[in-house]
C-alpha cells in the first residue's frame, strides 16, 4: 500500500516562518515556532531583503528606499502577476491572523441575545419563512373521519450587504519598521468590523421598521409596545404578560416569556438592581422573579448604542430557542472580516482593503417587546 505524504516547499516553510515572526512581534502572545524564531530580530526591511534573496534578486547596494520598493513591487508570478509569494500577500496573511484575533476578543453585545442563521451563499435576497403551530387537534367519534387541517405562514426578506474601507502601508512605515502603526491600523479593522455588526442588529430595535405584514416592529397591532412605562418591576411584569399572550400565525398560545433585558447605558444599574440575584424582598407585594434565579429570571444586556436613540427606552427578547427575534447571518466563507492587499498605483506602498459582509433582520415581533417610558 503506497503511503501519501505531503512535501512543503521550502519557500513555503520560509513564508511560515516570517509571518510567525512579525505576528509575534505586534502580539508577543502568539505562537513562535523554531522555523519563525529565526527571523524574530529582523526588522521589516530586512524580512523584505530576505524575501527577495529567497527568490533570487540580488539587493546589494540597494538603499533603504530601494530596498522597500524592489519588496513592495516584486511579483513572483509568470508576467509580473501577483501570487501568494509576494511580500504584500505575506503582511496580508500577518494582517488577517491580527485583525481576526481583535474581532474575536470584542463581540457585540447582540450575540447574547439574536440568533445566528445559516451563512447565505450569496447576496441574493433571502426569504425567511414564519410557520404556524400545527393546527388543533379535534376530537373523532366512534367510526368517525380525521380531518385535514391547514399550517399558515408568514415571511420576512432581507440580503447580505458589503462594507469595507482600504488603507494604506507605505514605503516610509516600512523602511521605519512601523510595525506599532501597521498592528493599529489592522486591529482597528477588527474592532471596526465587531461595531458594524452591533450597530446594525440593534437597529432592528431603534429603527422599527415594517415587518412583512406592513405593520411597524414594535406596534400597538402587534401587542408589543408598551407607552409610559419606565424600567421598573411593576413595567417588566407586564410586559411579561403581554408577551405571554401573544398568539402564533394560527391564534395557537405561545407561551412566551422574557429571557433578556435590554437597556441603554442609562438604565444599567436599575437593570442590574431588577436582575440581582441578592435582593431579598420584605414583603410578598416586593418579590421580584425576574431576578437571576428567579422563575422568569432576565439576563441584563447593556447596549450604549441605544443610548443614542433614547436613553429611557427599554427592550425585553425571548429566548431565540422559543422564538424567532433578530438573526444575523454572514457569507458563505467568510464568517468575519477579511483583510485583502495590493500594490497601489496611487499610493507609494501597499493598499489594504478590509471587506465585511454581514445582514440582519428582525423576524418575528413576538419575541420581543419595547417600552418607552
Amino acid at each position: 500500500m503506497t503511503k501519501l505524504s505531503t512535501v512543503r516547499d521550502e519557500k513555503q516553510t520560509r513564508f511560515a516562518g516570517m509571518s510567525e515572526a512579525i505576528l509575534h512581534r505586534m502580539a508577543p502572545e502568539a505562537e513562535l515556532t523554531d522555523n519563525g524564531r529565526q527571523y524574530r530580530g529582523f526588522t521589516l526591511l530586512e524580512l523584505g531583503r530576505e524575501f527577495l534573496d529567497m527568490h533570487g534578486v540580488n539587493t546589494r547596494g540597494l538603499d533603504r528606499m530601494s530596498l522597500a520598493a524592489s519588496v513592495m513591487q516584486f511579483r513572483s508570478g509568470a508576467g509580473g502577476m501577483q501570487t501568494v509569494s509576494d511580500f504584500a500577500s505575506l503582511l496580508a496573511n500577518v494582517a488577517n491572523k491580527r485583525m481576526r484575533g481583535a474581532y474575536g476578543e470584542n463581540p457585540g453585545s447582540y450575540r447574547q441575545w439574536a440568533r445566528k442563521a445559516p451563512n447565505a451563499p450569496d447576496f441574493k435576497s433571502m426569504t425567511v419563512v414564519q410557520i404556524s403551530g400545527a393546527p388543533d387537534l379535534l376530537q373523532v367519534n366512534e367510526h368517525g373521519e380525521f380531518t385535514y387541517g391547514q399550517m399558515q405562514d408568514g415571511k420576512e426578506v432581507y440580503s447580505l450587504l458589503t462594507y469595507g474601507r482600504i488603507v494604506s502601508l507605505s514605503r516610509q512605515a516600512m523602511v521605519n519598521d512601523d510595525l506599532r502603526g501597521f498592528d493599529r491600523m489592522v486591529t482597528a479593522f477588527g474592532f471596526s468590523a465587531a461595531r458594524l455588526e452591533n450597530r446594525t442588529v440593534y437597529s432592528q430595535l431603534t429603527a422599527n421598521a415594517a415587518m412583512g405584514d406592513g405593520t411597524a416592529l414594535f406596534h400597538a397591532d402587534h401587542a408589543n409596545l408598551l407607552t409610559g412605562s419606565a424600567l421598573a418591576v411593576g413595567a417588566l411584569s407586564a410586559m411579561r404578560a403581554a408577551m405571554r399572550k401573544q398568539k402564533g400565525l394560527q391564534n395557537e398560545e405561545l407561551n412566551l416569556a422574557p429571557a433578556y433585558l435590554i437597556v441603554p447605558a442609562a438604565l444599567e444599574q436599575t437593570a442590574y438592581q431588577l436582575t440581582s440575584s441578592n435582593y431579598v424582598p420584605a414583603t410578598k407585594a416586593e418579590v421580584n422573579e425576574f431576578r437571576t434565579g428567579g422563575r422568569t429570571a432576565v439576563e441584563p444586556v447593556v447596549e450604549p448604542i441605544l443610548d443614542a436613540n433614547s436613553a429611557t427606552t427599554w427592550y425585553a427578547a425571548a429566548s431565540s430557542t422559543q422564538v424567532d427575534t433578530v438573526e444575523y447571518c454572514y457569507l458563505d466563507g467568510n464568517e468575519g472580516p477579511v483583510i485583502e492587499s495590493e500594490m497601489s498605483f496611487k499610493v507609494d506602498g501597499m493598499s489594504m482593503k478590509c471587506r465585511h459582509d454581514f445582514a440582519a433582520k428582525a423576524i418575528d415581533h413576538r419575541g420581543l417587546s419595547k417600552a418607552t417610558a
